[in-house]
């Protein structure tokens, strides 16, 4: 009897056991019962309903309600895009030229060297002067000082024989019918070296020719642009980007020089220098959206 008064209680505990495991599942389950709330979440701009009312409510409602899609994102390249490219190059005369020349001395002393170069500078610039040009257009733009050596075969080594100084002139000319003239003045004086000669525009004619370049390299783009959605028949949206790249070239002559041993010869003609034409390029890439 014990027993079975003993088995009744242990079905009896484990059958009340489970009802409270059960009771406790469903209240898990049930967040009504539990005291929980719902976590809004707002659903990104990016996300429309087809209806395309922006919305926004509770993640389960929003997965239970009508479709989500995804509009057009720009930054995913979602839009159509038709890229061009347009050149130009315009043609202009220069109106000035950049002449570079230099007076060179060698002397054993270097203090020497220093003092007749500074001589043959002086007498240089008096005689650009001369030619009415003015100080603000005769500038030095480098000076150097360096040792000249020379091999001994005796001694087996380099030695000092002197010293040569340096002193580079940049000239400017406007009128540039008298360039010739300019150099050879300049070596008259003492110059004897012309390391170069350039020509260039002044930066108001370099602005005017810039934009003039760039608007027609644009509308070169458009017409290219037109031209190939007629034969896509397709049409042309809005301008989506666009980007330039520009060249600017100039004539240059380089070592132009006469040594020193030419200084005392008479000079029959003004030495001809001729300036060829600036060109200035420029490209227009530009995407356009299709419709």
């Amino acid at each position: 009897m014990e027993n079975k008064n003993y088995l009744i209680l242990s079905f009896g505990i484990i059958f009340a056991v489970l009802i409270i495991a059960i009771a406790f599942n469903l209240n898990s389950f049930n967040p009504e019962k539990t005291g929980e709330k719902n976590n809004t979440v707002l659903v990104p701009d990016y996300l429309v309903k087809e209806n395309s009312v922006q919305y926004s409510g509770s993640l389960d409602s929003a997965i239970s309600s009508d479709t989500i899609s995804f509009a057009s994102d720009d930054s995913q390249n979602d839009k159509r895009l038709l890229t061009v490219s347009g050149t130009a190059t315009l043609k202009e005369s220069p109106n000035k030229a950049l002449i570079v020349l230099s007076v060179q001395t060698v002397n054993k002393n270097a203090a020497q060297s220093q003092q007749e170069n500074a001589n043959l500078s002086a007498n240089v610039k008096n005689a650009l002067k001369e030619l009415g040009l003015s100080d603000d257009s005769i500038k030095t733009v480098s000076y150097n000082l360096n040792e000249k050596q020379e091999w001994n075969a005796l001694t087996k080594k380099y030695e000092i024989i002197g010293y040569q100084t340096t002193n580079s002139i940049q000239v400017t000319v406007t009128d540039l019918s008298t360039t010739g003239k300019v150099i050879d003045k300049a070596v008259e004086a003492g110059a004897n070296n012309v390391s170069s000669v350039s020509f260039a525009l002044s930066e108001e004619k370099q602005a005017v020719l810039m934009s003039e370049a760039l608007k027609q390299a644009s509308v070169n783009a458009k017409t290219k642009a037109e031209s190939i959605a007629l034969g896509l028949n397709v049409s042309l949206g809005n301008v989506f980007s666009a980007s330039e790249n520009s060249y600017y070239s100039v004539p240059y002559l380089r070592n132009y020089s006469m040594d020193s041993a030419g200084m005392g010869m008479e000079v029959q003609a003004d030495t001809l220098i001729t300036p060829g034409d600036i060109e200035f390029s420029a490209t227009v890439t530009v995407q356009f959206e299709i419709i």
